[in-house]
C-alpha cells in the first residue's frame, strides 16, 4: 500500500514497503530545475528519516522518459525481475551514501 509522505505543490512522494525494501513513488505535476532540486531534497529527507536505500520500480522498460528520470535522480539499476504478470520489471536503487543534491 502506497503511503503519501511528502506533499508538495509540484509533486507528491509516496512510500511503500515490500520485502524489507523501501520503495518510493513520485507523482510530478510540474517540472523545472527548482522542482528537481526540491525532489532531491525530499529524497534526502527520506534517507534521514528511514536510514536506508530507496528503491523504484520501472515497469515499462520501453519508457525512456521514466528511465532518464531515475538516472537523473541518481538511481542505479539494481535488478530485473519477472513479475506475476509475466512481464519484465526493473528495480532501481538510490543508495543512502549517494547523497548528491544537484
Amino acid at each position: 500500500m502506497k503511503i503519501p509522505v511528502i506533499l508538495h505543490k509540484e509533486y507528491l512522494v509516496h512510500i511503500e514497503e515490500y520485502e524489507d525494501k523501501l520503495f518510493g513513488h513520485i507523482d510530478v505535476y510540474r517540472w523545472n530545475k527548482t522542482v528537481k532540486k526540491s525532489i532531491n531534497n525530499s529524497l534526502q529527507q527520506l534517507f534521514n528519516l528511514y536510514g536506508r536505500d530507496i528503491y523504484a520500480l520501472h515497469e515499462n522498460t520501453q519508457d525512456n522518459k521514466h528511465r532518464k528520470f531515475l538516472e537523473m535522480l541518481k538511481f542505479k539499476l539494481y535488478s530485473t525481475e519477472m513479475g506475476l504478470d509475466g512481464l519484465t520489471h526493473q528495480v532501481w536503487r538510490k543508495q543512502i551514501n549517494t547523497k548528491e543534491i544537484i
